[in-house]
């Protein structure tokens, strides 16, 4: 950042043959550098096209400079533009996650809940021992009236046959 009363440099710089004193709030190897690059630009169209006279090409190094100035500029308005969208979906996101969050802290609470009544109290609303202690009476006298039944089946059939033989 530059400060309020900047310290204005003045460079003596070379460029396309002709001297100019550039005054910069840049240190001197910066305005040199810039100059340099300059000067290597201009000798590149020269060197690429030997008819082309000296201020034809600094007006074709200045085209291509303002060229990749214009170009910078949309790409970076594109960055701009990308950026900006990623923080606005980072926040949705982050949005996104704290409901989510907040909906599986929620969550937890009720499966603590379930958990707690089912510990006390079976589905009908009795102890679960009772519950329990109630279902295997249940089953055990199932499996008693199966067996019965059975048996009464068996005997049954070994009088039927029985009768068929005296027959």
């Amino acid at each position: 950042m530059k400060s309020e009363n900047p310290v204005k440099n003045k460079v003596k710089v070379t460029i396309a043959g002709n001297q100019f004193t550039v005054i910069s709030e840049e240190n001197e190897s910066y305005t040199q550098g810039i100059a340099d690059e300059l000067n290597e630009s201009i000798n590149e169209i020269k060197g690429a096209n030997k008819s082309v006279s000296t201020t034809a090409a600094v007006i074709l190094t200045a085209l291509n400079y303002c060229d990749m100035i214009r170009q910078n500029k949309s790409d970076s308005e594109t960055l701009r533009k990308q950026l900006e969208e990623y923080l606005e979906n980072a926040a949705k996101d982050r949005e996104t996650i704290t409901e989510l969050r907040t909906e599986n802290e929620k969550l937890k609470k009720d499966i603590e809940t379930y958990r707690k009544r089912l510990g006390d109290t079976g589905h009908n609303g009795a102890p679960v021992s009772t519950a329990v202690r109630s279902a295997k009476k249940t089953v055990s006298e199932q499996e008693e009236a199966a067996e019965d039944e059975t048996e009464f089946f068996y005997t049954d059939s070994k009088d039927i046959k029985k009768h068929k033989n005296k027959k």
